[in-house]
């Protein structure tokens, strides 16, 4: 624990981010000291690359207005490596300023020629190398109190698993790995294609080839078949002809007998 570290005094302080002068009334830190949103005390500033949870290395607790700044009592928990990392920079001096992270409202102050703070919304702190506000130091000599560390108890946690849930842990990893050792089934919807009219002219087209397989097997049968014996027509026989004789038979005229014979 560090105890009475100031974090912010009054004074004009320059923003190393927003680099414009900003001045912190006594009346604004007294009335707004303890209105914090959060308390979180983090192992460096937001910027770059997002912050973890591993960078919450300490507590602000118990923040209050005494003589002229924002004070209150860090607690470094040491639950992680990065907090067990700040106690021993702590401890060897190797760190020596906090930084507030804040929001409020602003306004120009004619008599002073300077923008000033009217409120303050504090939303944590980081641990820096060199703040904005010279007097907000962590162990050098300050004008306001001396700072005392405790070293807070190290959590000593029990990581002995009992061979249950240790196997029900194992056989939960084995599937995950297996669901993503599978390969992705991508199901896809074939689009609706009326498509009637077209099946209709292909099995007309089947048809007619089916007629002309049928024609073709025929025709090489019958080419197959060894060809018929020559039938022989016979002439057509013409009627004898048959000659009109006279006959040869003569009259006799019997003048006398006046009669007519044939011999």
């Amino acid at each position: 624990m560090v105890r009475d570290v100031p974090m912010l005094a009054s004074g004009t302080w320059t923003d190393s981010a927003v680099q414009t002068p900003l001045n912190y009334p006594e009346k604004t830190l007294r009335e707004f000291a303890a209105n914090w949103s959060d308390n979180t005390g983090w192992s460096r500033h937001t910027g770059g690359v997002p912050r973890d949870a591993t960078d919450k290395v300490a507590e602000l607790l118990n923040p209050r207005f005494q003589e002229g700044a924002v004070v209150g009592d860090i607690f470094l928990h040491g639950a992680t490596q990065k907090s067990r990392d700040m106690i021993e920079l702590v401890k060897r001096k190797l760190i020596a300023f906090v930084s507030v992270e804040h929001t409020g409202d602003e306004r120009y102050n004619a008599s002073t020629r300077q923008l000033e703070a009217t409120s303050i919304n504090f939303s944590g702190f980081a641990f820096v190398n060199k703040g904005a506000c010279k007097l907000c130091r962590i162990n050098e000599a300050a004008p306001l109190a001396s700072a005392s560390i405790e070293e807070a108890p190290l959590e000593v946690q029990d990581e002995t698993m009992d061979t249950k849930e240790l196997e029900a842990k194992m056989d939960a990893m084995s599937k995950e790995l297996a669901e993503l050792k599978a390969p992705k089934v991508i199901e896809t919807v074939a689009p609706v294609v009326d498509n009637s009219r077209e099946l209709a002219e292909l099995e007309e087209v089947k048809a007619v080839r089916g007629e002309l397989e049928t024609l073709r097997a025929q025709m090489k049968e019958l080419m197959s078949q060894p060809a018929a014996a020559p039938v022989a027509v016979a002439a057509p026989v013409e009627a004898p002809k048959t000659e009109h004789k006279e006959p040869s038979s003569r009259f006799i005229i019997d003048k006398k007998n006046r009669s007519i014979t044939m011999e």
